[in-house]
């Protein structure tokens, strides 16, 4: 695994319960929609961008690509 790989995946374990907090999932309803939406992946393709932003700036963006792929997070 390259150092990027593992930082990209420090990032997303560390977003999760961020995530679950903003969003009020628990981890198993938070899980199924990582998955249903590939969101993990995106984090790793905004990976470098997301390490100038603030985690509501991520949770912001994370919201707008779930929406942009017509999901919900509510």
């Amino acid at each position: 695994m390259s150092i990027r790989e593992k930082e990209v995946l420090n990032m997303q374990l560390v977003l999760i319960p961020i995530l679950s907090r903003a969003w009020k999932k628990t981890y198993s309803e938070l899980s199924d929609l990582l998955k249903k939406y590939d969101v993990l992946s995106y984090i790793d393709v905004c990976y470098e961008a997301y390490n100038s932003t603030g985690n509501q700036g991520i949770i912001d963006d994370l919201q707008d690509y779930i929406d942009m792929q017509v999901g919900n997070v509510g």
